[in-house]
């Protein structure tokens, strides 16, 4: 696939980048493969004015699976379809509309609540985004609005569903940390949004991510079960790890 720039008018601000985009390349299995250069990418939402990021092998991607509700759409195209993606719109988070987090205490509501929330909410869309992904041809860019919380969840199932490590998958999660600052500049600059909870703001948590995990991975069968039972084919698990992860390097005797 051919880089392309997203054309933009004459006048405008200086093109900028997603602020949590990443590659998710080199993150290591359980045996010891890794996770292959150019498949699978995250990041917060792309904008019309982007410039093509230099960290990443293939721009753009050849399928988007776009996290956001329809509110944070506001019926603009995606700006990638025009770059030639195939934008799949996948909307998760409905179970944490307003009316649900203020019926509960705020002692209540950490980030592993939200999660668990989230997850119950949508095993279904993300069991389908597991077969998006291990069907997509060339690479797979999965964001919502910053790339933190769902985008977190949706890239942590997938990687584990085809056998990495938790904690490389806690590192990767985590990294969301370091690019805050210029994440939330960027999504005010373009008018997003923001969330009414300032704790919202804050950053991702790895006792959050850790205490989902542990509720999949509980389920009958682990998170593979789970997913089987919400609707991915198991051909669409194998074909996942085949897509996302490096065949074993070949001993010399």
């Amino acid at each position: 696939m051919t880089t392309h720039h997203v054309q933009s008018p004459a006048v405008h601000a200086a093109p900028d980048v997603p602020a949590n985009l990443r590659d998710v390349r080199g993150l290591r299995t359980e045996d010891g493969r890794i996770v292959r250069r150019g498949v699978l990418y995250r990041s917060d939402a792309p904008q019309p004015h982007d410039a093509v990021p230099e960290d990443v092998p293939i721009w753009p991607p050849a399928t988007v699976v776009d996290l956001r509700s329809s509110a944070e759409l506001l019926g603009a195209e995606h700006p990638l379809a025009a770059a030639g993606s195939a934008v799949h719109h996948v909307p998760l988070g409905a179970s944490l509309a307003p009316e649900v987090i203020a019926a509960t205490p705020p002692e209540l509501r950490d980030l592993a609540w939200a999660y668990r929330l989230l997850i119950g909410d949508a095993a279904a869309e993300i069991a389908g985004i597991v077969r998006l992904v291990a069907h997509a041809r060339g690479p797979v860019l999965v964001h919502c609005a910053a790339g933190k919380d769902r985008t977190g969840l949706v890239v942590a199932v997938l990687l584990r569903a085809a056998g990495v490590r938790r904690t490389e998958v806690r590192a990767d999660y985590l990294r969301t940390n370091d690019n805050l600052d210029r994440l939330w500049a960027r999504l005010e600059a373009a008018g997003a949004p923001m969330p009414a909870d300032e704790d919202a703001l804050l950053g991702v948590e790895e006792a959050a991510l850790d205490s989902v995990l542990d509720d999949l991975e509980r389920h009958p069968g682990g998170l593979t079960g789970w997913l089987v039972r919400h609707g991915t084919d198991p051909e669409d698990l194998r074909l996942l790890a085949e897509r996302l992860i490096s065949r074993p390097t070949a001993v010399a005797d």
